[in-house]
């Protein structure tokens, strides 16, 4: 009696699982990530505003911001890239960058350009 309650309770986790994984993989389809260079970074400050500016555009998903090392703890911001998750039909890569060079502050100017889709 035990044994068929448990699998009955296996496949019905498991059919609520592949259920969930089905709904997650439809709401994805649409979504497109692209790589953007980014040049004129110089601290954390300007990671973190990029990547502020970043999320606030309609339509953006995901923004990763990653920056080179130089020697063993120091960041090197001249090889910074960001990777950034959007829903095409809402934006665009025109409008990611220019709120990438709409981040920037009268210490420092942000240019970028696209490197992969």
């Amino acid at each position: 009696m035990w044994q068929v309650i448990r699998i009955g309770l296996l496949v019905g986790v498991t059919m609520l699982a592949l259920t969930e994984f089905h709904g997650l993989a439809a709401e994805n389809q649409g979504v497109q990530t692209v790589t953007l260079q980014i040049d004129g970074m110089t601290c954390g400050a300007c990671v973190k505003d990029v990547k502020a500016s970043l999320a606030k555009v309609p339509g953006v998903s995901a923004v990763e911001v990653r920056v080179g090392k130089k020697w063993i703890f120091f960041s090197d911001y001249a090889e910074a890239r960001a990777s950034v998750t959007f829903d095409p039909e809402k934006t665009g890569v025109d409008a990611l960058l220019k709120a990438i060079e709409g981040a920037a502050s009268p210490l420092s100017a942000y240019k970028a350009r696209l490197l992969q889709k």
